[in-house]
């Protein structure tokens, strides 16, 4: 199984890093695939798409499981729907991870009823978010397949680029001196 992991991971937390180590121990033998949006993807403070992979490679350089794409580097943004089937032109059984939260929103995305008749998903159910029998009734009247994992994770991205005193908690020490070394998120 390969499960693709998207994300503008801006930057990466130790709350991805934690989300990776729950899929490949609850999914022992599969692959997790971390895929970037590209710099066209429009999002309030999207740093440069480099920056991003360079962290995401710091993140994961011990993970033998861990493959950091990036497809959507030098593409126009087309939604997850076209990154998953360009992916399933080389790997099979393609899973996707969407946080809650995310899924709350998923009626917005591009060719969103094609996407969930073509992959599984697997959902990330955080506390004050969509729980499971909500998203199964949200989603009541569209095919799909989800499968459901609770993760408590507190970090987050935007937490960490707005306070700095967030920084140490919340990245691990390589990424954390990436982000110093480049003088990212100052103000």
């Amino acid at each position: 199984m390969l499960i693709v992991f998207g994300g503008a991971f801006n930057p990466p937390t130790v709350a991805h890093l934690n989300i990776i180590k729950k899929l490949l121990s609850t999914f022992q033998g599969s692959q997790v695939l971390i895929l970037p949006v590209g710099d066209d993807y429009h999002k309030p403070e999207l740093i440069d798409f480099q920056y991003r992979i360079d962290m995401l490679n710091l993140l994961v350089q011990d993970m033998d499981q861990v493959i950091v794409s990036s497809l959507e580097k030098d593409t126009k943004y087309k939604g997850t729907l076209a990154s998953l089937k360009e992916l399933s032109k080389t790997y099979q059984d393609i899973h996707f991870v969407i946080g809650s939260d995310n899924l709350e929103g998923l009626k917005s995305w591009i060719k969103y009823e094609e996407l969930l008749a073509s992959f599984p998903f697997i959902v990330m159910t955080r506390k004050h978010a969509l729980n499971e029998m909500d998203a199964e009734k949200m989603f009541s009247d569209l095919k799909h397949d989800f499968s459901f994992i609770e993760v408590d994770e507190e970090a987050s991205s935007t937490k960490v680029r707005k306070n700095q005193s967030y920084r140490k908690k919340y990245l691990t020490e390589q990424v954390y001196q990436y982000i110093i070394k480049n003088h990212l998120y100052e103000e």
